[in-house]
C-alpha cells in the first residue's frame, strides 16, 4: 500500500422502513488491497422515540451488483486526502444500490439511533480491516422507519 488515502462520502440516501439498503460501498481493484481506515454514519430522523436501525458493516465479494451497476457511481480522484499526488485511486465506489450486491459477510452491526444518531468507527492501527483484490466493503442499514442516512468510508490504497 502507498498510503495513498481517499474517502468514499454519501449523504441523504433514503431508506425504506423495513428494507435492507447498501447506502455506501467501495471495491478494490483486481491485484490491488484496500485498507479500511474509518466509517462514518449519521441519519436525519426528527423523532426521538423512533427504534434504531440496524447498521451493518461488511465485507463484499460483489458476486452482482458491483459499484455502477443498480447504484450511483463515486469519483474518488476528488477525495485524496493528498490532491498533489500523482497517483490514480484504483478502487472504485458507488452508493444508493436499488438492488442489493452479493455476498456480504458482516465485520460488524450496531444500533444507530435516528434520532441525532452517529456512528463512527476508526479501525485500530494494530488490526487493520484489509480488501483484498476485486472484493469490497459496504454498508448496509435496516430501518424500522423511513430515514436518510449520511456519512464516508475512508481508505488507503
Amino acid at each position: 500500500m502507498a498510503s495513498l488515502v481517499f474517502s468514499a462520502p454519501f449523504k441523504s440516501v433514503a431508506i425504506t422502513a423495513s428494507t435492507a439498503r447498501t447506502v455506501i460501498g467501495v471495491k478494490a481493484a483486481t491485484n490491488q488491497a484496500v485498507k479500511i481506515l474509518e466509517v462514518a454514519c449519521s441519519h436525519d430522523g426528527a423523532t426521538s422515540s423512533n427504534a434504531p436501525d440496524v447498521t451493518d458493516l461488511n465485507r463484499c465479494t460483489f458476486a452482482t451488483n458491483s459499484p455502477g451497476t443498480n447504484s450511483t457511481s463515486l469519483t474518488l480522484g476528488n477525495t485524496k486526502k493528498d490532491p498533489g499526488r500523482a497517483e490514480t485511486v484504483q478502487t472504485t465506489a458507488a452508493h444508493s444500490w436499488s438492488t442489493e450486491p452479493t455476498a456480504l459477510t458482516p465485520y460488524r452491526s450496531i444500533n444507530l439511533a435516528q434520532y441525532n444518531g452517529l456512528y463512527h468507527y476508526i479501525v485500530p492501527f494494530a488490526a487493520p480491516w484489509i480488501v483484498v483484490g476485486a472484493q469490497g466493503f459496504v454498508v448496509t442499514m435496516t430501518s424500522p422507519n423511513n430515514v436518510n442516512a449520511t456519512g464516508n468510508i475512508e481508505c488507503e490504497e
